[in-house]
């Protein structure tokens, strides 16, 4: 059976409102440490990244773990909204 397993990005160094494409922050880092030491076990597996910077440096950690690739895939981006 296949299975894919899905990761939100660590959290970011700044909202959308004041930065459309944040890095993340220190706590951000920690976390997608946390959950490459989570999932590394179920590896090597492809990994998927929105283009988005705080989305690859959350896959980032996980590719190190496994030494592979991330492969970006744009149509998993965020979609702005408008604002209220």
């Amino acid at each position: 059976m296949t299975r894919l397993y899905l990761v939100r990005h660590g959290r970011a160094a700044a909202g959308w409102n004041v930065d459309p494409d944040p890095l993340l922050d220190d706590i951000g880092c920690r976390q997608a440490a946390a959950v490459a030491n989570a999932l590394d076990k179920l590896g090597p597996l492809a990994i998927v990244s929105s283009p988005l910077l705080r989305c690859q440096q959350t896959a980032r950690h996980l590719a190190e773990k496994w030494n592979t690739e991330i492969r970006i895939e744009p149509g998993v981006g965020e979609i702005p909204s408008p604002p209220d």
